[in-house]
């Protein structure tokens, strides 16, 4: 029971996770706003700005 309720669990994390990053995809082609993005794409953009101006410096 407790495996099948973590499935599913991951599951719906997993499908929000993958459509943050779809969004993430469209706005770096220029097709969404910034203000188009929902809350988790946002946080995945934030995050990458942080590693690439990181790798950029160093």
């Amino acid at each position: 029971m407790s495996h099948e309720k973590r499935f599913l669990v991951w599951k719906r994390h997993h499908r929000r996770r993958k459509a943050a990053k779809a969004k993430v995809k469209l706005y770096e082609e220029g097709k969404l706003s910034y203000e188009q993005l929902p809350a988790l794409a946002r946080e995945f953009l934030r995050r990458k700005r942080r590693m690439t101006s990181r790798t950029a410096s160093a």
